[in-house]
């Protein structure tokens, strides 16, 4: 193990069904250190008032801070009952965010905005309820019902700070054994809880989970645990009503391997054994050389197919400028 190295776990897939199969690349730190805003330090004032809009029972809300790169997380929250009659709630207090963040002379920060979410009656998950697109306004009556919130949670990862520009990318290795099995190949990992070192979840293999280990500078620690990194990582092709998670450079490899499935799966022949001659007295015809040439163009679309498909591995994030990975990639690379 070599010195001023992290351990983080893979990040969490949005969708479950399409877990993380290997990290492309890491960002970090992603915010100028110390410029993000603390998150409000108080709830909003929130009393029923006469109308109509919500339905009867308890309600929650709760703010956060709007930057130019980001938001906070929420701050405290603030219940309130509504009653027949009385099915709107007045806010009121909303927190201001300070004035700027203590970036210096590197750039300015400013609270641009108010984000307030809200439970639906009875509930205790927050969603959005709406934007407040000044730092000033502190009052807000909510009348609207629980079917017209977005479906928008408060961010857990701060994202107030200055960007850092242009974008660090950090060297990493990659620890995983994602294809055979959903344990790491670490040799005696420092796999804690995220951003903390520690042997948690240590076993046999180094980690319970699969993750990758960034390399830091002396000046970046102990305050990795602070910052914000941006991990982007892949997943298998997810296609849904809304269409397909491959990037358009990349759709030529959905025909060639459909093109290879259909002949391979459904233009298999029959073998019949027998030979016969036309009546033109030309050339016999056998039917039983029709595998071959079925089996033999299948084979050339299956080979475009994966050919296709080691470029872009090799190509991995067609988006991003050439970057020094931190060991080489794995000699046998080609197989996953």
């Amino acid at each position: 193990m070599e010195p001023y190295q992290r351990t983080y776990p893979y990040p969490t897939s949005w969708n479950a069904s399409y877990p993380v199969q290997w990290i492309e690349r890491v960002l970090y730190p992603l915010q100028v250190y110390g410029s993000y805003f603390a998150v409000p330090a108080s709830a909003p004032s929130a009393v029923k008032a006469a109308g109509s809009g919500l339905g009867t029972g308890v309600y929650q809300y709760l703010t956060t801070f709007l930057t130019q790169g980001g938001e906070t997380p929420a701050g405290p929250s603030v219940s309130v009952t509504t009653t027949g009659g009385n099915n709107q709630v007045s806010i009121s207090n909303l927190p201001i965010g300070p004035a700027t963040a203590p970036v210096g002379a590197i750039a300015t920060n400013y609270v641009i905005g108010r984000n307030i979410y809200r439970t639906n009656v009875g509930g205790s998950t927050f969603f959005l309820l709406t934007t407040i697109q000044d730092n000033t306004s502190t009052t807000y009556t909510d009348s609207t019902a629980d079917a017209s919130l977005f479906t928008v949670s408060p961010p857990t990862v701060n994202t107030s700070g200055v960007m850092t520009w242009p974008p660090v990318e950090k060297n990493f290795a990659e620890y995983s054994n994602m294809y055979d099995s959903n344990t790491a190949l670490a040799s005696g990992g420092n796999q804690g809880t995220m951003g903390a070192i520690g042997s948690d979840s240590a076993g046999p293999t180094g980690t319970a989970s699969p993750s990758f280990t960034v390399i830091l500078s002396p000046a970046e620690l102990p305050k990795d645990n602070t910052l914000v990194m941006r991990v982007f990582y892949a997943t298998k092709q997810q296609l849904d009503s809304n269409g397909t998670t491959i990037p358009e450079v990349h759709r030529d490899i959905i025909v060639l391997g459909a093109c290879a499935y259909a002949i391979e799966a459904y233009l298999t022949p029959t073998l019949d054994n027998f030979e016969f001659q036309d009546g033109g007295l030309r050339d016999k015809v056998k039917d039983d050389t029709i595998p071959e040439h079925w089996m033999a163009w299948a084979k050339v679309k299956m080979d475009q197919f994966i050919d296709r498909l080691e470029e872009i591995k090799q190509q991995r994030d067609f988006a991003s400028s050439s970057r020094a990975h931190w060991g080489d990639i794995p000699f046998r690379y080609w197989r996953l």
